[in-house]
């Protein structure tokens, strides 16, 4: 498990979120953004839409590097 907050994934709180995989936080830091963040998941969306790997390039290597807990 490892977690990161909102903001530490490109996000604009300090909600804290845990995963088991990459592919679950993708997930978890997407459906909080739509929910709680709408300004964030629309650049977002734009950001994919521009370059679709752009998010992952920039975060995956924080959460390789990140400690299990």
């Amino acid at each position: 498990m490892k977690t990161f907050t909102c903001r530490e994934l490109g996000g604009a709180c300090d909600q804290k979120l845990t995963a088991e995989t990459w592919d679950e936080m993708v997930k978890k830091m997407t459906a909080h953004v739509m929910e709680k963040h709408p300004n964030v998941a629309q650049a977002m969306k734009e950001m994919h839409e521009a370059d679709p790997r752009q998010w992952g390039r920039e975060m995956k290597p924080k959460w390789e590097a990140a400690p299990s807990a």
